[in-house]
């Protein structure tokens, strides 16, 4: 009988705290949370070339190209924005990637829609949120979407893409609209 093992899942609780992970076809990126808080997955990137981008409810702009597709740059698909989590159980928001290979830094980001359009002061612990990235080759990941501090934003983690090696890092940064405007490359896609 073979003997066969499951791999680990990692858990990056510290931030600044990095893992490196490989997948050959498709990388599952998902936003889990147990409230009923209209909670936004999204994936802005900057590419090799300087160009920005990203991928979010096709929502915010009216724009079914802002889904993504896996077929043509950039290579990444949102799998439809869920308004509410069902009652007693969590909700989940998916972001499926094919190939990162043009892409420098991707941020995977969480948007707290309802908090940010009307101005509420919120944080994202209560929201019991993570992020899971699940390779098609076995790695799996998680990172917390758990911080105290008040804001709309949560940048959760960042994918970098060097020579062909992929890392995930915790950024845990919680932010306002405007930090986040400056400071993420393409989070301006989504603010008039």
């Amino acid at each position: 009988m073979v003997e066969v093992q499951l791999k680990k899942k990692v858990t990056l609780k510290r931030k600044g705290e990095s893992v490196a992970f490989t997948f050959n076809g498709k990388l599952k990126v998902k936003l889990i949370w147990g409230t009923d808080t209209d909670q936004d997955l999204c994936i802005f990137f900057k590419k090799k070339d300087g160009q920005i981008g990203g991928v979010f409810s096709n929502e915010y702009r009216n724009k079914k190209s802002d889904l993504g597709t896996l077929n043509d740059f950039p290579y990444m698909l949102h799998m439809g924005d869920n308004k509410e989590p069902q009652p007693g159980g969590e909700e989940v928001e998916q972001i499926n990637v094919a190939r990162l290979d043009e892409i420098d830094t991707a941020y995977v980001c969480v948007v707290n829609y309802g908090a940010a359009i009307e101005g509420e002061d919120v944080t994202f612990s209560e929201d019991h949120a993570r992020i899971e990235l699940q390779s098609d080759s076995g790695d799996y990941l998680e990172v917390l979407a758990d911080s105290k501090e008040h804001g709309h934003v949560y940048c959760v983690c960042s994918i970098k893409n060097e020579n062909g090696e992929n890392s995930l890092k915790n950024e845990s940064r919680v932010m306002d609209l405007g930090t986040a405007f400056e400071e993420i490359p393409g989070f301006e896609l989504i603010c008039n």
